[in-house]
């Protein structure tokens, strides 16, 4: 769970006002941990405020740019088929549901048309 600035910040000032940090955990219903963490956190830094997170790095980055142009060249293109053809020309194993998930992280889909659509009564 994560907790609000404001929260972070009245805690600190109720520490810096003279309460120890486990007495002001106890006031405001947080654990006694995060109150040394913020109050570390003000010490050092002088904010309080959330720490960024660094990008993920996927497993399939290195070879990202192969995999959109193979996209590019044949947009119907399967899981199945980006998964032999980085098997065959990388020779790495990644499974459909990696390839899924770095295309998600991408925010890359497809979205059926009519031409991708089987033939069908209508």
């Amino acid at each position: 769970m994560t907790i609000s600035q404001d929260l972070r910040i009245r805690l600190v000032k109720k520490v810096s006002s003279g309460m120890s940090r486990r007495q002001a955990a106890a006031h405001f219903e947080v654990s006694p941990s995060s109150a040394v963490r913020f109050t570390q956190q003000y010490e050092t830094e002088g904010t309080v405020a959330l720490k960024t997170r660094s990008p993920h790095k996927r497993r399939l980055d290195p070879y990202g740019d192969d995999i959109l142009c193979w996209i590019g060249e044949t947009p119907d293109m399967t899981l199945q088929e980006l998964s032999q053809r980085l098997s065959e020309i990388h020779a790495i194993r990644a499974p459909k549901s990696t390839i899924d998930d770095w295309l998600r992280a991408r925010k890359i889909s497809f979205k059926k048309n009519r031409t991708r659509q089987r033939t069908g009564t209508l």
